[in-house]
């Protein structure tokens, strides 16, 4: 008989879940395979050989980052919502498990695939360039940590967003259409202060705001979900 709590064995089953769906395939393998070829039949102007001295992992980078953030906020969403009208959660009331326990579950497991694979996809493209000889330099590195950095700030307040919108909503359409004409457009939020001249630019600064807000989004969307009948 397992030892682990209830909410442990919960996560776990999301992880898996999430790490095994045809979406964690494609951006585990297929993408970085599309980015990396896309790279590699590019211009010469656009691939680090002339003017634009673009990287592969710089190219990835890019290209991965520009998905990652909706992609996670999509799959959290769609999967409470698809989860709820199939009455799932109504098993978990002979459960002794918090209701809010789920929703921290879903946004850890899709939060955490989801920068695995952004992470998977610069290392093929480190690997390229290294392959190339043309390996990044100690100073592209420490630019990279911070990229990396503000690539999971995204990626984590994206799936607080997909969470709260996949609470609030009852249908998967509505779910989707709020993540992409509302979800994207908070992303920027942390960054306003900076804009609109409130705050100095400092990189810590803009990622403990994320952290804050991100942790403030799934608190209510666990709130709202515990008071919300199923």
């Amino acid at each position: 008989m397992s030892s682990r709590s209830p909410t442990t064995l919960l996560l776990r089953d999301e992880l898996v879940g999430f790490a095994k769906s045809k979406v964690m395939l494609v951006l585990w393998v297929i993408l970085p395979l599309i980015a990396i070829g896309a790279y590699l039949v590019l211009p010469a102007e656009l691939t680090g050989q002339r003017d634009m001295k673009m990287s592969a992992t710089a190219f990835v980078g890019l290209v991965t980052s520009s998905l990652a953030g909706t992609v996670g906020a999509l799959m959290v969403a769609v999967d409470i919502v698809s989860e709820r009208n199939r009455k799932v959660y109504e098993l978990f009331a002979i459960r002794p498990i918090r209701r809010e326990a789920i929703i921290w579950a879903k946004f850890v497991a899709v939060f955490a695939c989801v920068t695995v694979a952004c992470l998977a996809a610069m290392g093929a493209g480190i690997a390229v360039d290294a392959l190339r000889g043309a390996p990044p330099t100690t100073a592209m590195l420490a630019d990279m940590g911070k990229s990396i950095l503000s690539l999971v700030g995204v990626i984590a307040l994206s799936a607080a967003v997909g969470v709260v919108f996949g609470v609030l909503s009852r249908t998967i359409l509505v779910a989707v259409i709020l993540i992409l004409y509302v979800g994207q457009n908070l992303a920027v939020v942390p960054m306003l202060p900076v804009y609109l001249g409130w705050l100095p630019d400092q990189f810590w600064l803009v990622m403990a705001i994320t952290a804050a807000l991100t942790g403030l989004l799934v608190f209510g969307a666990g709130v709202k979900f515990r008071r919300t009948e199923l």
